[in-house]
């Protein structure tokens, strides 16, 4: 069944920019519009606005520009632990 059953929309959405990312200028960013990461998660663009807002405050998230977001190592180490867990739920279901 894996682990993604379970997870909220913050994560969700979290988990899209981890995959997203790219290397500009030496620094990691995500080039993605609000109205991609709606598309991308089905969620209207409020919503998105709503997590993100959320996402900054927890420090998960920071904008550097329009349509550029950076995540914190607080959110990488998140993403990377969460997978793990997942990899091995997986794996022990078999």
């Amino acid at each position: 069944m894996g682990i993604n059953l379970f997870l909220n929309d913050s994560y969700k959405l979290l988990e899209l920019l981890f995959d997203n990312q790219t290397i500009v200028l030496d620094k990691k960013i995500v080039p993605i519009t609000q109205n991609e990461i709606g598309n991308a998660l089905g969620m209207s663009k409020a919503k998105v606005n709503l997590l993100i807002g959320q996402l900054q405050n927890e420090g998960y998230v920071s904008i550097e520009g329009r349509g550029k977001y950076v995540l914190s190592e607080k959110a990488i180490l998140l993403i990377k632990t969460m997978r793990r867990t997942d990899n091995r739920l997986v794996k022990n279901e078999r």
